[in-house]
């Protein structure tokens, strides 16, 4: 395979096909020409770096699936691990397809000393 490109559009632009480009057209049930041309084209981001061969690349853009995103996130001023977890919840209602859920209720909230 080429790696004779810099990103995916990159890559588009010169009528190569990646492997990032192979696995979203198949997630997304379109012939991967369609999807390097709408990639070329800039109306489709696939959020996947060459080098990284450690991930699972998503397609953004025109014509996909619609991706729902759930930052977590606890500080030290605001702990409430269940209104986190609400997040998680409700976008995985909405989609009914995660393709990834941390397991966070079964971490134990840690008591500050300021906590009764």
């Amino acid at each position: 395979m080429s790696q004779n490109y810099t990103t995916q559009m990159d890559a588009a632009r010169k009528g190569i096909i990646t492997e990032q480009m192979k696995i979203v057209a198949e997630k997304e049930y379109m012939p991967v020409e369609q999807l390097r041309q709408l990639v070329a084209e800039g109306k489709v981001a696939i959020c996947a770096n060459k080098h990284h061969t450690c991930l699972n690349p998503e397609g953004v853009g025109s014509m996909l699936r619609t991706k729902i995103n759930v930052n977590l996130g606890v500080s030290r001023d605001c702990k409430d691990y269940d209104v986190e977890m609400q997040k998680v919840m409700s976008a995985v209602n909405l989609g009914r397809k995660p393709s990834w859920i941390c397991p966070a209720m079964a971490i134990p909230a840690i008591p500050s000393e300021t906590d009764p």
